[in-house]
This record gives C-alpha cells, structure tokens and sequence, in this order.
C-alpha cells in the first residue's frame, strides 16, 4: 500500500474536495461582504435623502403656515371687522388718510411673505375686494384688476361664499393689470361661519415661490415635485439640469415622498441614486480572498490527511489479508459483505411485501364495509394497482366453511382454502372477470368480483355453482356461498357485500349459529338500508367537518332505501335514526343541538317524508361547516360569544347586525361573515328561525298574533305576520286553529 502523499489518488480526490469546500464559503463570504457594504452605504444614502426631503417639505410648509397666520392677524384687525358690517356706522372712521394707512399695512404684510403677488380682501355679502390699491366692486376687480379665465372665475364664485379655514388651490393663469402671471390661490375664511362675510384672497406668485423654493432647497435633489391629490401644482429640477445630472436619462435614482403638514400638497423628491461599488470594498475583499486562499488550502490539506486515516488503516487490513492467504481474502471479504448486503436486502423486501399485502387487504375490507373515495384514498386504489373505478360493476360475494364437520383440521382446512384460490382463478378465467379473493372476520374468504362491462344474466349464479362445485370434487365438502347483487361505483361493492352478509347471518341464524357471530346480528324485522360501518363513517366526517364525503353517504342510503321501495314508516324511522346521529354528534362536539331538533321535531309532526330528509341533510351541511370553520381558537371564542348573545337576545327588537358590530367592536361585514362561518347560516336566517320557532309554541299556548310578535321582537304586526308566512307557508291566525 502507498504511503500518505500526493502521489495517492484517493488523497490527492479527498485534498481537492476540501479544498473547494473550503474556498466556496470564503468566496461567498467575501461578496456578501461587499454586498453588505454596498447595501450600508445605501441605507446611509436613503437616510440622508429623507433628511433632506424632510427639510424641504418643512421650507415649504413654514412659508404656507406663514400664509395661514397672515390670514389669522388680519382676521383679527379691527378695520376688517368693521368692514363686514352691512351698515355705515363705521364709514367715518375709514377717512382717506386712514385708508392710506391701512392700504399701506395690508401691502407690508403681503410683502412680508416675500413668495405672494398680492393680496385681497373680498366682501361676498357687500360684492366689494380691498386691495392694496383700492377699494373696488367684484366685477369690477375681476375684469381689470385680476382677470381670471370663465372656470376659474366660476370656481371663484363657487369657493367663496362657502367657510374655508385654509385652502389652496391649483395653479391659474392671471392677468395682474393686463401682465400675464401664474399664480397659486389661497382663500382663507375671515369670520367662522358657513357664510363668511370677509375671505382673504392671497396669489402666491409661481415666480416667487420657485425662487424661495431654489435658494433654500440645496443642492442634492435632481427634481422636485409638488403634488395635490395626483395633480401637479409645481415642477422644480435642479439648476443643473441638462448637465452632468441628466447626462444619462437611464441613470439610477431614488424618489421620495412626504406629506405636507400644512395643506394636501405631496412633495415627491427624485434624488440621483448614487449607490456604487467603492474601490475600497473591492480592494479588501479581494485581498481577503488572497490571504484565505493558502490558509483554506493548508486546512484543507490536515482534513484530507486525518480523514484519509481510517481509509489507510482499512487497506493495511486488507493488505494483511492478502499477505495471510494468497487466494485473494480481499475479495471474499467484499464477497461476503455483498452477501450480507444481499441478505438484508431480500429479508427487508419480504418486510415490504408482507405490509403491502396487509395494507391491500386492509383497503380490500374497507372497499367491502363502506368505501367513499377521497383524494388519499384514490391515491391507494393506484398505489395496489386495483384499477376499481366508479364506472366498473362489482359483485360481492362470501364464501363460509362453517358447514365444515371439523374445523380443527388444519390440514382439511388449508386444502379447501388453496382449491378456492384455485377454483376462484379457473372461473374467473373462464368468465374473463377480474377478482380478489381474501379473508374476512365474518365468513372465511370474501371475493369481489369486477368488470368494466355489466355481467350479463345468471353469470353470477353460475360462478357461485362452478366454484361450489370444483370444491366439493376436490375436497368433498360444499362450502355456502352467499353474493349481493351487482352494483356499479365503489359503494355498491359495500352494498352487494351488505346483501351476501344478510343471506350468511339467516344461513347461521338458521342453523342456530347466531350466539356465535356477536360482531354482526341479523334482524329480520329492519327492512331499510343503513349499514353500521356507513354510520361509523358518517360520525367521523361529521366531527371533521368533511362535507363532500357527508354527502355522499346520505345520497347513497337515499338511493338505496329509495330502491327498496320503504313503506313511509320505515323511511321516517331510517330518517329519524339518521338526524339522531348527528344530535349526538353535535352533543358530543359541545354544540347546543337544540334548535336543529326542535326545527326536526316540527317536520316530523307535519309527516312529510321529504321534507324531513332535507332538513337532516341541511342539518348535516350545517354541522360540517360549523365545525370546518370553528377550528381556529379565535374564531371559536368570538363565533360562540356572538352565538351566545343572540340566543339569549333574540326576543330583542333591537338584535341586529349593526348592534352585533357596536357591542364587539367589529365591523357589519365582519360580524355577518363570523356569524356565517359559525353556524352555517346567515345572520337574519338563524334569527328568524329562534324567533319562528317561540312563535310557533306561543301560537300553540293560545296567545294572541300581537302578543306574540311582540314577545319574539317584533315591532310591527304586519313584519310578523309577513316574517311568519314566508318561513311557515301559512298565516300566524291559521296556524295557531291548526294546534288548537
């Protein structure tokens, strides 16, 4: 054997492994790194542009808060209130020299602002604006002062009149004794009525504003944007526009919005997004990747070596071997462990076989007891290739040894079960049927029989004599076999196995052998179909909340007892037996089954068969989805407080949907959806039903229609009345001379 070096290829494989193992984490190490600095810097960029934005949306802000406390002093000058008033009382305080003064005070304080065109005053009441320069009528000051275009004016007269503590509008264009200019309209309301008598009218100048806004917003932003409601009011882009910034109209940026807290603008900043990969960072990973490179390849070399050691030492064994018996022990030593391999193999083979046949005959009896098909149960008519399918026809049939003299003869016993097989095979064959044929608690072997094309007359029958009969020569014993009739689906396997079970117990019970089948107890005088194993499962899709397959055990007992052709007392018992179930289901769920046997116990008085079934299967699909829906903790605990509220408040008249919602703090919808998710039903529905069903008792007590619709929440008579024939199909005064 070779020494431990690079000349072994083994180790020089086991060297290079580790190698690559260790240098792909210390690559990736280094790019996350850089990727990790490269996403720093721009958390400290993006915090640095909502700094600024901020600060431009506060430049902004302080100047329209300015105009809000213009608006405020003025409102609080006496000359503006004494102008208000319709009357001359005051007209011979307003001499020219005071009007001069105050003209001049006005102008000072609209130039104050520095961003602001000029400024009014406008009387709605009096049709008169002050101005700076004057006093004039509102025509007048609309058609030579400031001229507006026909919508902006009409839009003048409609804002005016109306109270408005601080408004700004959109930009227009205004004509400023005939000089075209585009400004920005604030109205602010002088007095806090609906109808003031006085609004400041003040024009900031776009001119002016996009001055401020450049002197005070810096240098960093590529554009600026204000915004009212989605609608543009200004567009600023920096003075370097068309430079290097918008050299290239692909180059990355950022933008970022803040509200205003002055007024509905919206600032929108676009910043160039300057994220970019730093020379640095690029320089100290590549240098890490330098430094790791020979210490991953050193590491990886120690880890190949005390990894190899074992490898080493097994092939100085086998070099001991060979050297100890020259025949080649090396290999019998490889031999024997595929031997060994081999044997484990086979052995955990049968283990797979013994409990896939298990499993198979496992599917087998539940195809016999009952099978409603799901998704997972689909998936293992695939997995044991049965091929069953809902279009193909199926016969059950029981084949019982029990008329056997001696049945501790194992030996006789296991001839007659292997001449079945074979009998069962050469029928089949001969009738190009497919079968399975396995045992059974009940009887000892049970045999389906199935074919995608129907039998065809006496097949069955002839089956049943051949296999008998092949027997009987081979064994001398004739075993009873019992058969159902053919059914089509994967329940009627169940059905014909149902069948063939009722003709075995009358064979035992007639031969006094019924002490000794306890499991199963024929009962003559039970002539509709409702097998306990389909109430078993029906029990256990009711508790899951599994509708789908709930369903489709109630359309099959329907079916068949329907086929049966029941006297009407025996479907009201099957029904009965039926809506018990689920009673005790729901008692077993902690669910108050009151109503859901009262509203029973009312269709069983009226005797009307199907009426009754629907309400069962109703009562059914209720369940289920209260149960799929009550899963959540949540949902129980605010589902069963709102159950709970209205149970004991129903006779309220104000129990409703809006009531629900204010009491537990939800929404309309909200309650109206949990209300549905819980019981099934809706909202008004289920109160209905509460309120229908004490009616119905109070009507029975003699109580008068009045009395009663007051006694159960309702208000009006005629609501009652109205409510009472829509969910009984009579009047309240007929049904009350029904129970009398």
């Amino acid at each position: 054997m070779r020494n431990i070096s690079f000349g072994s290829r083994t180790f020089r494989k086991t060297f290079l492994s580790y190698t690559v193992i260790l240098l792909i984490p210390i690559i990736v190490f280094s790019v996350l790194n850089v990727q990790r600095n490269v996403m720093e810097q721009k958390r400290k960029m993006v915090e640095k542009y909502h700094a600024d934005a901020k600060r431009i949306s506060d430049i902004v802000d302080n100047k329209l808060n300015e105009l809000k406390s213009l608006g405020k002093a003025l409102g609080e000058e006496a000359w503006v209130s004494k102008q208000m008033s319709n009357t001359n009382v005051y007209d011979r305080e307003f001499d020219f020299t005071r009007m001069l003064e105050i003209r001049k005070s006005f102008q000072n304080a609209i130039g104050g602002v520095s961003i602001l065109s000029f400024g009014a005053v406008m009387y709605p009441e009096k049709k008169l604006v002050f101005t700076p320069w004057g006093e004039y009528a509102e025509d007048a000051f609309f058609t030579s002062v400031a001229s507006f275009d026909e919508e902006t004016r009409r839009h003048f007269a409609e804002a005016l009149p109306q109270y408005a503590y601080y408004s700004v509008m959109r930009p227009v264009d205004m004509r400023l004794w005939d000089n075209p200019t585009r400004v920005i309209p604030v109205f602010q309301s002088l007095e806090v009525v609906n109808n003031p008598r006085a609004v400041l009218l003040l024009f900031i100048d776009i001119t002016y504003f996009a001055d401020y806004l450049q002197r005070f917003s810096g240098g960093d932003y590529r554009e600026i944007v204000i915004s009212d409601r989605d609608a543009p009011v200004y567009r600023l882009k920096h003075p370097a526009a068309g430079g290097v910034n918008d050299r290239d109209d692909s180059a990355k940026t950022l933008t970022i919005s803040v509200p205003s807290q002055a007024s509905n603008w919206q600032y929108t900043v676009t910043y160039p997004d300057n994220t970019v990969l730093g020379m640095q960072n690029l320089l100290g990973s590549l240098l890490a990747i330098l430094i790791s490179v020979p210490l991953g390849a050193v590491s990886a070399f120690w880890l190949a070596k005390i990894s190899y050691r074992p490898l080493a030492a097994l092939l100085r064994s086998l070099s001991v071997a060979v050297r100890s018996d020259d025949t080649g022990s090396e290999y019998k030593l490889i031999e024997k462990s595929f031997d060994r391999l081999m044997t484990e193999n086979h052995m955990l083979q049968q283990a797979v076989r013994d409990y896939e046949s298990a499993a198979r005959s496992n599917l087998l009896m539940r195809l016999l007891k009952g099978y409603f098909t799901d998704v997972q149960h689909g998936n293992g008519l695939d997995k044991f290739e049965l091929g069953y399918t809902e279009d193909m026809y199926y016969c059950s049939m029981l084949i019982s040894f029990h008329a056997h003299r001696d049945m501790n003869d194992l030996e006789a016993i296991r001839k007659i079960e292997i001449v079945t097989i074979m009998a069962a095979d050469n029928a089949m064959k001969r009738h190009r049927l497919r079968h399975e044929l396995f045992e059974v608690t009940n009887a000892d072997k049970a045999l389906i029989v199935s074919s995608i094309h129907p039998f065809g007359d006496g097949v069955i029958e002839r089956i049943v004599s051949e296999i008998a009969e092949q027997i009987a020569e081979a064994c001398g014993f004739r075993p009873d076999i019992f058969h159902g009739a053919v059914e089509t689906g994967l329940v009627g396997i169940s059905k014909s196995y149902y069948a063939a079970n009722e003709s075995l117990q009358v064979a035992l019970f007639s031969r006094g052998h019924l002490h000794a089948r306890e499991e199963e107890t024929y009962i003559p005088d039970v002539d509709y179909y409702y097998p306990t194993d389909w109430e078993v499962q029906m029990i256990n899709n009711l508790k899951i909340g599994n509708l789908d397959t709930l369903t489709h055990i109630l359309d099959e007992i329907g079916a068949e007892n329907r086929r049966r052709q029941l006297p009407e007392t025996s479907m009201v018992k099957l029904i009965t037996l039926l809506m018990e179930t689920m009673l005790r289901v729901l008692h077993e769920l902690n669910i108050d089954a009151g109503i859901y046997a009262r509203q029973f116990e009312s269709r069983l008085k009226a005797g009307n068969v199907d009426a009754m079934w629907e309400y069962m299967a109703e009562a059914g699909t209720l369940i289920c989805e209260r149960v799929r829906y009550s899963n959540t903790p949540s949902t129980m605990e605010a589902g069963g407080k709102l159950l709970q509220y209205v149970n004991e408040n129903y006779t309220s008249a104000d129990v409703s949907l809006k009531r629900l919602a204010e009491l537990f703090h939800m929404s309309v919808s909200g309650v109206s959806k949990l209300f549905k998710e819980v019981t099934g039903i809706n909202f008004y529905d289920y109160l209905c039903r509460l309120r229908m069903e004490t009616a119905k008792e109070l009507l029975r007590d003699k109580n008068s229609v009045d009395d009663v619709a007051r006694r159960v929440g309702y208000e009006n008579v005629y609501s009652f009345k109205r409510a009472f024939v829509r969910y009984e199909g009579i009047k309240p005064d007929e049904y009350a001379q029904l129970g009398q």
